[in-house]
């Protein structure tokens, strides 16, 4: 049985990694052009386009699943997801770019990549700890279901062999 900390804990993680993303999922959905201005620059990193729409999408009314708990594991996913292509894909090569003689790459590229890298790993904590007990995926059921998934699959994996 899982102590209250634990849910306690992982509603702390959830909320605060919500709340960090809706300003930016807001100003990619509702600013100016909308998700298709956003979308329009994701080819330039070599993705594509339907992957902006994704990430706006996530960004906003992911991270309000988020904080609700409602399809936790998912959202996490998705925002993760969208965090390792920012990190890896948009400011690590920006950071490398123009480097300083005698800089050290490791410090240049870890302050390049700190925001998205802390919420990447936090969304990664978050698909694999789930919602919690504090949650719309508790109150549904929809964890108990996931985590049945899982074992089902790993059983019969295992049974398999």
């Amino acid at each position: 049985m899982r102590k209250w900390n634990f849910d306690v804990a992982v509603l702390l993680l959830r909320v605060g990694i919500g709340l960090v993303f809706i300003p930016h999922g807001y100003s990619k959905v509702f600013g100016e052009g909308g998700p298709a201005a956003f979308a329009a620059d994701v080819p330039n990193y070599h993705l594509p386009v339907f992957l902006g729409y994704v990430a706006a999408y996530a960004e906003m009314f992911g991270a309000v699943f988020l904080i609700a708990g409602f399809l936790t594991r998912l959202d996490a996913l998705l925002l993760a997801g969208t965090m390792a292509a920012a990190a890896f894909l948009v400011q690590l090569p920006d950071a490398l770019y123009g480097l300083q003689p005698g800089a050290s790459k490791f410090m240049e590229a870890m302050r390049a990549i700190e925001m998205p890298f802390t919420l990447m790993i936090g969304c990664l904590a978050l698909v694999l700890l789930g919602s919690g007990r504090i949650s719309m995926d508790a109150l549904l059921g929809l964890e108990e279901r996931t985590v049945a998934l899982f074992r089902k699959k790993k059983t019969t994996a295992v049974e398999g062999n």
